[in-house]
């Protein structure tokens, strides 16, 4: 899914949430400051939590163990094809519709922002019981923007016209119309979802309940001011912008006003914002949590096979005699439900049961190399693997795992799949594993043996095809695009988790990465990912 919608839906989310627990826990409370308080966080945590990372607590470095494990497992490598840009698609439409809700809503607040603006500068401002306000000439009900007061005095006696004062310049001195632009703009970029209306008008209707509150604090007769209310609720409604003196549903404030004050204890369940907070902050890491828990289940899981293996070989190979160096460990893989499923056909197990000497082994003293190490044989790979046109037609990808041994001639032998996608995908990565030059063999107590590995390759539609390493294509390493000229083989290749190469096979795909990397993508683009450290 498009990211920007994902966030959006992750927000709307938590504006439901937050509007449904003040429903159902404080609307009926007298805590107006505090539940101001509340709906503002509700607004500011609904858009942050989504940006909150707590993956990287969970990190953790490999054992050595579990590094054991991986001297058989080769790198992944990717293969694909360049994504075609679609503009009519599904999300892109999606977006388009969303977008022009936004601009319409938007253009609508501005042409109200506009309006106060221009009623403010249109008439003058006069002093009346001390304070400065704007005087109106048309039958409108007062109201209050920021700093200035609007009001036609002409409309309401001395004491009517007091009361008034008293409930606009709370507002005023309070800063309400922050809350007010806040809850617009939130309507605004979240127009689809109803509770963030609901939550708009909540906000707009806890700011009157504390000016209101405020007037009866100051000592004007409750009932008097009610029924002053109720006479000016025929009056029009211009402007939604401002904090209006009788906004409606009078009702509400009426009774809010006339309502027992809420025990101080009362404040404490405030405090639940916490735990739905987190809850969502846990919810949105809820892919990473788990990807972390497989890679450390998976781990887990790999350490026990291990072991078992070099307890049932105690006569070949002790872990003594295993080396746990840089140089002797292959790249480190990420441990996946993938990986985990092809353990169990990766055990050690002899190729005849004529001699211990034709044994497979999977972890010996010195491992079986690739001429020229792993950098070259992710260079072979990806200038050899083909994505199979009947696969691309067909819109299938995958991962398909192999497995192979390396003799102790240095040749490649009993490839097979272990786990499979589709025949094509299949038959081409035995292809290219079976094409592959001869290896430096093993050894294992200063003789060479047999020694098994696991390959995985990604077939993935939608990203680019692999291509040749040359120093000429643009290298983006760790998400940082290189300067021309660097020089990859400056990459330790016990460093690299990933290599993923885009080379562009028409013109229009040329464009495209040219576009994104600039002109010397024409030569193709290798993305590169390190390790964790």
């Amino acid at each position: 899914m498009n990211l920007l919608l994902m966030y959006f839906c992750k927000v709307n989310i938590a504006i439901a949430l937050f509007y449904l627990m003040y429903r159902l826990f404080f609307i009926k409370d007298t805590f107006w400051e505090v539940r101001r308080y509340y709906l503002l966080s509700s607004v500011l945590l609904s858009f942050a939590y989504p940006f909150i990372s707590i993956g990287s607590w969970f990190i953790q470095q490999d054992a050595v163990n579990s590094m054991i494990v991986k001297y058989a497992l080769l790198p992944e490598m990717n293969v694909g094809t360049v994504q075609h840009s679609t503009i009519f698609s599904f999300e892109n439409l999606a977006l388009i519709l969303y977008g022009f809700g936004v601009v319409v809503l938007l253009i609508r607040m501005l042409i109200q922002l506009i309006s106060i603006l221009l009623i403010r500068f249109r008439h003058k401002k006069q002093l009346f019981q001390g304070k400065s306000v704007i005087v109106l000439e048309n039958e409108i009900t007062p109201f209050s923007f920021f700093g200035w007061v609007f009001l036609n005095p002409s409309l309401h006696s001395e004491h009517e016209t007091s009361e008034i004062l008293a409930h606009e310049l709370t507002h005023v001195r309070q800063g309400h119309s922050f809350d007010v632009i806040i809850g617009e703009l939130v309507t605004v970029l979240c127009w689809l979802n109803p509770f963030t209306w609901f939550l708009k008008n909540e906000i707009r209707q806890n700011l009157e309940y504390i000016a209101d509150n405020q007037v009866v604090e100051s000592g004007f007769n409750s009932k008097n001011y009610q029924y002053h209310l109720l006479q000016l609720s025929f009056q029009s409604l211009q402007f939604n912008l401002g904090n209006k003196f009788n906004v409606s549903p009078l009702k509400k404030r009426i009774t809010m006003m006339n309502q027992q004050k809420t025990s101080k204890a009362g404040l404490l369940k405030y405090l639940i914002i916490v735990p739905l907070a987190l809850a969502l902050i846990l919810s949105s890491n809820a892919e990473t949590l788990f990807n972390r828990a497989k890679e450390s289940l998976g781990n887990n899981y790999l350490n026990w096979r291990t072991s078992k293996i070099i307890d049932n070989q105690q006569s070949t190979l002790s872990s003594a005699n295993i080396v746990v160096s840089n140089e002797a460990i292959p790249q480190q893989v990420s441990v996946s439900e993938d990986v985990k499923q092809a353990v169990p056909a990766v055990s050690v197990t002899p190729v005849n049961d004529k001699t211990d000497h034709d044994k497979v082994y999977q972890v010996v003293e010195k491992m079986p190399e690739f001429p020229g190490g792993i950098q070259m044989l992710m260079k072979y790979l990806s200038q050899n693997i083909k994505y199979p046109e009947e696969a691309q037609k067909s819109g299938i990808e995958g991962k398909v795992i192999c497995q192979f041994v390396i003799t102790k001639e240095g040749m490649v032998d009993n490839v097979n799949v272990i786990r499979s996608v589709h025949p094509s995908l299949d038959a081409e990565a035995i292809r290219v594993i079976k094409a592959m030059p001869i290896w430096i063999p093993g050894e294992q107590n200063g003789k060479k043996v047999n020694v098994q590995y696991v390959l995985p390759i990604h077939f993935k539609l939608g990203e680019a095809k692999s291509t040749d390493l040359k120093n000429n294509a643009v290298i983006i390493l760790d998400g940082i695009q290189q300067p021309a000229g660097f020089d990859i083989k400056s990459i330790k290749p016990e460093n690299i988790s990933l290599i993923n190469v885009l080379k562009p096979t028409d013109e229009k795909q040329k464009e495209q990465l040219i576009s994104k990397y600039g002109k010397d993508a024409v030569n193709g683009v290798i993305e590169i990912k390190t390790k964790r450290q």
